[in-house]
């Protein structure tokens, strides 16, 4: 009885955090978004010659939707990897769907990772390796973002990365340098936390959050810092082959979000290789900027900022906006019409198992 009741305070706190704004919002942030790129084009004179697809658009076009399973299927591999536990195929499916939903109707800093400790649990995964887990994905997503930027300039020039021929400029250099802070900072307290100290890391929230202005948060930075110190205890004794597979499948996860955009804009204007490499780099920059955006999940200015990063790399004017919801479409807008769908069955089957635990 303790134990439904549990359940049904989770349930009750994942219903009450979700309206029906938070989808219209992101839609109509896109929608600006979108509209903005439109005129920007039509400012620019519109084409006399019909938009051409590339000659194999349809080989790129199945590229997409490949690239969309790989990196869903990488995100269930981490979160089987990270379980320890038969999790189904359909509860890794839904574990997943759930958390980009979340994350896609917040903003991009304030992420999901906050309600997947709840999705997890409801699958049948204790409470202590759900927290765990989603610790160590928080992690390991974070680590690779930052190792991604000196990799990516071992083999494409600074300049190269940084400027374009088109609206892409220097302002956003800023942006993506207090991002990448931001990150590199957090990375090294989640290593502090996780791998060297968790007392220290203790003491730094302890510390940070006697702050005036950060005092009404302390109790929820007390708790992450616990929280910290039972998953550096969870995965202390974790093998080498442990530690390879979340690399692999997180380098899964981002490596083929990056690529469906390249496949995207190969259904129109075909690529060299040395092109792709810029796209792929360009669009872990975007990742980062899109980090300090307000909108949920950068709706509006995603789309804006595709354009601004990859229009050097577009040669049909127009395109630009089909690509741009191609790519949008099946790394934000697919996530919202998963959860949309998803959420209320999640919530029902938990009240259902509700009414058969009173029933008996």
């Amino acid at each position: 009885m303790e134990d439904t009741a549990k359940k049904e305070k989770e349930n009750r706190s994942v219903a009450s955090r979700f309206k029906p704004s938070m989808v219209v919002w992101p839609i109509l942030f896109g929608l600006i978004g979108v509209g903005y790129m439109l005129w920007r084009e039509m400012h620019n004179g519109i084409p006399d010659e019909p938009l051409e697809l590339n000659e194999y658009w349809w080989v790129f076009g199945l590229l997409v939707v490949l690239f969309t399973l790989l990196k869903d299927f990488s995100g269930m591999y981490r979160l089987r990897v990270m379980s320890g536990a038969p999790l189904t195929f359909r509860q890794l499916f839904r574990i997943r769907m759930l958390y980009e939903f979340t994350s896609a109707v917040t903003p991009s800093a304030a992420g999901g990772s906050s309600l997947e400790v709840i999705f997890i649990h409801r699958e049948g995964i204790k409470v202590s390796r759900a927290t765990s887990m989603t610790i160590l994905a928080l992690f390991m997503d974070e680590l690779l973002m930052i190792v991604f930027f000196p990799a990516l300039l071992a083999v494409i020039p600074y300049n190269d990365m940084f400027t374009s021929e088109g609206y892409f400029q220097y302002g956003y250099l800023w942006a993506f340098i207090i991002g990448y802070a931001m990150k590199f900072v957090w990375v090294t307290l989640l290593a502090i936390g996780l791998f060297f100290k968790p007392s220290v890391f203790v003491s730094i929230i302890g510390f940070v959050f006697r702050l005036k202005w950060l005092k009404r948060f302390r109790l929820r930075g007390l708790r992450t810092a616990i929280e910290m110190r039972q998953c550096a205890q969870e995965i202390r004794h974790e093998s080498f082959g442990y530690w390879l597979r979340l690399a692999l499948s997180t380098i899964g996860i981002w490596g083929f979000r990056f690529l469906i955009a390249n496949a995207a804009i190969m259904i129109f204007n075909p690529l060299s290789f040395d092109a792709n490499l810029m796209c792929f780099a360009r669009q872990y920059i975007l990742g980062i900027v899109c980090m300090i955006v307000p909108t949920p999940g950068g709706s509006g200015f995603a789309e804006v900022m595709f354009d601004d990063f990859l229009v050097g790399y577009i040669s049909q004017k127009m395109s630009t906006v089909m690509i741009a919801s191609i790519w949008r479409l099946f790394t934000y807008y697919y996530y919202l019409i998963a959860g949309v769908i998803i959420l209320p069955q999640w919530l029902g089957r938990s009240k259902l198992i509700k009414k058969n635990h009173e029933s008996k």
